[in-house]
């Protein structure tokens, strides 16, 4: 049944990729321009937020009450009903694979070549359903149960999707803007740590966590210090205090061009 249904799911993923590359098309150059690249980030920013539980990000309902009755219909516990439920899945859960499904359409449409597209993209939905085979031949027994940790991780998630939407803007705005934004990510996630929590009654995770907090809300400080100095670079953002000082020297060194190809 878990092969039934990944291997259909795999093939609708395979149907994209013939799509893709049947039409020849640098969308990776049309799409490095300020409109397109703001986009990206605030579609990085909705999901973030969805991730924080300030709204659910769903298909609208009439067509889930059309896919449930379509579901509905389908005979429990055979291979026809397991495979069309796995292609189902392709449609339903697109936007927890939005950003690797993403990265291979925009790979794929550069190279031209449907059938190279069709197996990339039938690969990856193998890949994504290893898990599902593993745990269907377990019968269920390595299926995680439910709980808080499962809040934990999406808003883990949700703080890595805010550092995508930031990455983004890194090639339209200007760098101590960069650095700001770095800075507050950097700092309202140390406070969710526990950062600025007292100790008292705190187990041996809370303390390690609080720990992590005080790491971020010193590095995320660090880089309000340098966006004020005129820092640009997240990995050297004090390099604004220094550059004071050697301008002069620097001046007095002719630029040297190289050409390349």
């Amino acid at each position: 049944l878990s092969l039934s249904y990944v291997l259909a799911m795999a093939s609708a993923y395979a149907v994209l990729g013939i799509v893709s590359g049947s039409f020849y098309f640098n969308l990776q150059a049309a799409f490095q321009n300020v409109w397109v690249i703001s986009v990206f980030s605030g579609v990085f920013v909705a999901l973030a937020l969805s991730m924080f539980g300030f709204y659910e990000l769903q298909l609208p309902a009439a067509l889930q009450s059309r896919l449930s009755k379509s579901s509905d219909t389908q005979s429990a516990g055979t291979l026809r009903g397991a495979a069309f439920m796995g292609a189902l899945s392709a449609i339903i859960v697109g936007p927890c694979v939005a950003p690797p499904l993403a990265a291979a359409l925009l790979y794929i449409s550069q190279t031209g070549n449907a059938v190279f597209g069709g197996l990339a993209l039938f690969a990856m939905g193998l890949g994504f359903g290893v898990p599902l085979l593993l745990i269907g031949s377990s019968a269920g027994t390595l299926l995680p149960k439910a709980g808080a940790w499962m809040e934990t991780i999406k808003k883990f998630f949700g703080v890595l999707m805010l550092g995508l939407a930031i990455w983004f803007l890194e090639r339209v705005v200007p760098g101590q803007i960069t650095l700001l934004l770095w800075a507050a990510l950097f700092i309202v996630s140390a406070v969710y740590l526990g950062a600025l929590d007292s100790l008292q009654n705190k187990a041996g995770w809370q303390r390690l966590w609080k720990g992590l907090g005080v790491i971020l809300l010193v590095y995320g400080v660090i880089l309000l210090i340098g966006a004020a100095s005129g820092g640009k670079n997240i990995y050297e953002p004090l390099s604004g205090l220094s550059s004071s000082s050697v301008s002069s020297s620097r001046s007095q060194k002719p630029h040297v061009f190289t050409r390349i190809e």
